[in-house]
């Protein structure tokens, strides 16, 4: 017996491969097989795999928790055989190992190769230099450490591609599976009602969504149903569970959507554009209280709406501005440089440009680089959000934003419980919570401050906290402070008309060689994305030329390119010292004084350098102030408030200027410290 045993695995392949046993052993092993592998799915789709989805108790944790990563994991741990056996399969013939763990990114179109091939070659070109010597070439390859570099790139390439496609194998298994199990238990679906929660929130066809229920791939239409109303139950409970802490704020925006009728008739015009409004809940952390929000009171006795305000507090434009250009001080924080505070940013970011674009040979440094130093920053942390119903109202109106915000508040179970001048009621049914005495953060575009300074305005003589609007304090978006720089660059550097594109080192000129196809679409009606890549691009070549320059100059021509320059290995301290007089010299703002150049004679000024000068200190303004957004420096970004406002104002975004001082006014002057 124990020789049989030993010899197990002889003894079966000779049955399996001799002529008269053959079909009958591998029938026997097929059985036994099957009835193995059926008794793995049946293990895996048992209630306590956690795979089972209840539409009519869905949870929103269920869906926004799930990954087919950690699905795909699971199968791995849990029935090996099963996935090895699939995913052996979808791997026939490529000469991969089955049950491999790599992962990566996901394409939109898993089957065609010659877009993958595509998709990594420009990731990869995203990590090559941008300029390469000083003629803004590209290295040709023709030394030895060219070739060398281009070899690793193609095989880091390659083994991207590979991982790529390896992930989409896996994501294939998963679904096989899924479909195994979901015919074993019907309630073991919670890939399918995954894919069909996906689908509602994609408008898709019904006809789309019976095809892939009948394939087992989502759940019927009946199922999604269910799974929505539970989802807005649980959703509207969160609502009024965050809400009635008293410490969220709340944000919100206008969206717009075109419904498509066949025959237009008299209810139903041919206009049929709607203009709705979206909203979400913002749980305040970093340590906020409802004590910190008690002061509704306290800030209507200083409001210049309160006509019998015991300490009113007008707005003061000019006291205003002279407050933020004294913020933060520089002698608050030490320095060995003779550079500013700003300028020693600015040799930061000539630091980080050239490591991260500039020669391959450098790039090892930037790990090394710190970090620039911090005015006040609080904790980057994710932020906690719930999503209100969208509302059918024209946020752009004064008296939808009043509608709005009511609307709003109601949802989260917070408002005046005596105040009658709406219908609404929360879900729950109960009374709201009496917000009279504290204040709520409101957030939104600077159009939507405008309008609600306004609705406040014309509420000002009502009785109530609640119906004056006392207890809004609006707060504006930085995101969208940032599009408003970005749109004021645009109309100082591109859509100057005829001077734009006048010097060969102009942000037009730049790019339109680095969109030839796009330039003239992109001068007048160029999106916020496109906006604030093509000024990061811009900047970063300006930069590396900057660089070029410098080098040439303080090596007195030993080095004429920054790709022998890097070659001479320079340390961090060489890279820092030059850095620091680029930031001096190449970029307005610190020992050079544009304003005192233009009174020379023209034949002594370098013109085309004194406008690459100013363009360079709107760019870095730009660099500085989405760093401090991204790092939560609201030191910093109080600081940028005094030149952004003037820019503003110096092409013709009179209301953003007007609005940001005000904002800057009742930040500094009315609200009080623990809600500043």
């Amino acid at each position: 017996m124990l020789d049989l045993s030993r010899n197990a695995s002889s003894i079966l392949s000779a049955f399996y491969f001799h002529p008269t046993t053959q079909l009958s052993s591998r029938s026997w092993a097929h059985r036994t097989v099957q009835s193995h592998l059926m008794g793995s799915v049946q293990e895996l789709a048992r209630a306590e795999g956690g795979w089972h989805f209840n539409a009519m108790h869905a949870r929103p944790e269920q869906v926004s928790d799930f990954r087919i990563e950690d699905m795909a994991k699971c199968i791995r741990r849990d029935a090996p055989e099963i996935w090895s056996l699939v995913y052996g399969l979808l791997s026939s013939g490529i000469g991969e190992k089955p049950g491999g763990d790599g992962w990566s990114a996901m394409s939109e179109d898993e089957d065609d190769s010659d877009s993958e091939a595509e998709y990594w070659e420009a990731l990869e070109e995203e990590t090559e230099p941008l300029l390469d010597d000083e003629t803004g070439t590209k290295d040709s390859g023709s030394t030895t450490t060219a070739t060398v570099q281009d070899a690793t790139h193609r095989e880091k390439r390659a083994e991207k591609l590979e991982k790529f496609r390896a992930s989409l194998r896996q994501i294939k298994a998963v679904v096989m599976i899924s479909i195994f199990l979901h015919s074993e238990d019907q309630r073991c679906n919670l890939l399918q009602s995954t894919i069909g929660i996906f689908l509602h929130s994609c408008s898709a066809p019904e006809k789309l969504v019976k095809v892939l229920a009948r394939m087992g791939i989502s759940i019927s239409l009946t199922s999604i149903h269910r799974a929505i109303t539970s989802l807005s139950r649980e959703s509207e409970q969160d609502m009024e569970t965050l809400g009635r802490t008293l410490k969220s704020g709340v944000g919100y925006d206008n969206f717009d959507f075109k419904l498509d009728i066949a025959v237009p008739t008299i209810d139903s015009p041919e206009d049929t554009l709607y203009h709705m409004t979206s909203a979400t809940l913002l749980r305040l952390d970093h340590g906020v209280t409802t004590e910190h929000l008690k002061c509704s009171e306290q800030l209507w006795e200083r409001s210049e709406l309160n006509d019998e305000a015991s300490d009113p507090r007008p707005f003061d434009p000019h006291k205003t501005m002279l407050h933020l250009q004294s913020l933060h001080p520089e002698s608050d924080i030490g320095s060995d440089t003779e550079l500013t505070r700003r300028g020693r940013f600015r040799s930061w970011l000539f630091q980080r440009t050239l490591l991260k674009h500039g020669p391959l040979a450098l790039k090892g440094l930037l790990a090394d680089l710190p970090d620039p130093e911090s005015i006040e920053s609080i904790p980057v942390m994710k932020l906690h959000q719930v999503p209100l119903r969208a509302m059918d109202i024209n946020q752009s109106k004064v008296s939808g934003n009043i509608e709005a915000l009511d609307n709003m508040f109601t949802q989260a179970g917070i408002g005046d419980p005596s105040y009658t001048g709406t219908q609404m009621r929360p879900h729950s049914g109960a009374p709201v919570e009496d917000i009279s005495q504290y204040v709520t953060l409101v957030h939104g575009d600077l159009g939507t401050y405008e309008r609600v300074l306004t609705a406040q305005r014309r509420r000002r003589q009502e009785l109530t906290p609640y119906t004056r609007l006392q207890h809004v304090v609006f707060v504006p978006g930085l995101f969208h402070f940032k599009m408003a720089a970005a749109d004021a660059i645009w109309r100082t550097l591109v859509t100057a008309k005829p001077d734009a594109r006048a010097d060969e080192t102009s942000f037009a000129r730049i790019m339109g060689q680095l969109r030839p196809r796009e330039s003239m679409r992109l001068v007048n009606n160029a999106k916020f994305r496109q906006q604030h890549e093509l000024i990061q691009h811009v900047g970063a070549i300006l930069q590396l030329d900057a660089w070029r320059v410098e080098v040439t100059r303080s090596t007195q021509g030993m080095f004429t390119s920054l790709k022998d320059w890097a070659a001479s290995k320079p340390s961090i301290h060489d890279i820092a010292t030059i850095a620091d007089r680029l930031a001096l010299e190449y970029v307005k703002g610190e020992v050079v004084d544009l304003y005192d150049l233009q009174f020379q004679p023209a034949d002594t000024r370098d013109v085309v350098r004194e406008n690459t000068m100013r363009m360079l200190n709107y760019l870095m303004l730009y660099e500085e102030f989405s760093y401090a957004m991204n790092a939560g420096d609201i030191g910093r970004v109080e600081t940028l408030f005094a030149p952004w406002i003037q820019l503003f104002r110096a092409t013709g975004k009179h209301k953003y200027g007007n609005l940001m001082l005000r904002f800057a006014h009742a930040l500094h002057f009315v609200y009080t410290e623990e809600l500043r």
